[in-house]
């Protein structure tokens, strides 16, 4: 087997491993945004259309939170309440605040519970 054979394998089950349980979730009863923790990281599960999505907590801009910022574009975009700063709910690539980055997190349902990791 090659090196980048390896590394590929290697990768691609690193990646799965990265799920992360979403401790305490119950999804019948849970109000969104939701608390939540990847990991070390403190995050905002988001309900959107056709599922969730994680963001952190507060704006790259400030650290203003973001518990009531306004999803818009048809879900596929978030604009911070503060400063009307708007990023990618795909890549967390800002819109019109060039130099900012929100990062975003997978999120998934499995067995009826909540699971999130960095998004790839």
């Amino acid at each position: 087997m090659s090196e980048a054979e390896i590394a590929t394998e290697v990768s691609a089950s690193s990646a799965e491993a990265e799920w992360q349980l979403l401790a305490d979730v119950d999804l019948g009863s849970a109000e969104f945004p939701l608390r939540a923790r990847c990991g070390d990281d403190a995050i905002l599960v988001l309900r959107i259309s056709g599922g969730f999505r994680g963001i952190e907590r507060s704006c790259p801009h400030q650290k203003r939170p973001l518990n009531d910022a306004i999803l818009q574009g048809g879900d596929k975009l978030l604009r911070c309440r503060w400063h009307s700063y708007v990023f990618r709910l795909s890549d967390g690539k800002a819109v019109n605040c060039p130099g900012y980055k929100l990062r975003v997190y997978d999120v998934k349902v499995e067995n009826g519970a909540l699971f999130a990791r960095p998004a790839q």
